[in-house]
C-alpha cells in the first residue's frame, strides 16, 4: 500500500538504496513542494552538496515512482483557519500541509525520518524511516 513521504524520506531516498528500492517496489504520495524541498536540500547542504543539474536528473528518477497531490487554494485557506487549533506556527506549516495533502491523498500512513514533525497534526499513522 502506498504511502505518503515526506521530503525527508525522498532525499534520502535518492541517497540510500533501500529506501529507494522501497520506493520503486511501493510508489508513493506526495506533493509538488517536496520536489522543491528536496532539490533544496540536496544542492544547498555544504556536506554533501549536489550540482543542481544532478540533483534535477535524481528528482526526475524519483517522480517516475511519485502519484502526486496537491492541495487547492480553498484547501490551503481551510487548513490554515484550522492550523491554530493544531498548535501550528512558522515554519512548521510546512509540515502540516503535508498532513493535509497526506489525509487527502487517503493513505493510511506518512513516512518520514523524524515523527516529530507530524506529531499532534494528523490523524495517520506516522511511521519513521
Amino acid at each position: 500500500m502506498k504511502a505518503y513521504w515526506d521530503f525527508s524520506v525522498l532525499v534520502e531516498a535518492a541517497l540510500n538504496p533501500q529506501l529507494w528500492h522501497r520506493l520503486q517496489n511501493e510508489g508513493a504520495f506526495t506533493r509538488p513542494h517536496a520536489l522543491a524541498e528536496v532539490f533544496s536540500t540536496l544542492t544547498g547542504n555544504p556536506a554533501n552538496r549536489i550540482d543542481a543539474a544532478d540533483a534535477a536528473a535524481i528528482l526526475e528518477r524519483l517522480s517516475k515512482r511519485l502519484a502526486f497531490v496537491e492541495l487547492t487554494g480553498v484547501e490551503t485557506l481551510q487548513a490554515l483557519k484550522r492550523a491554530r487549533l493544531k498548535g501550528v506556527r512558522g515554519g512548521r506549516v510546512h509540515d502540516y500541509l503535508h498532513a493535509v495533502a497526506a489525509e487527502k491523498s487517503g493513505v493510511q500512513t506518512i513516512l518520514t525520518l523524524d515523527k516529530n514533525d507530524f506529531a499532534d497534526l494528523t490523524r495517520l499513522t506516522i511511521e519513521q524511516a
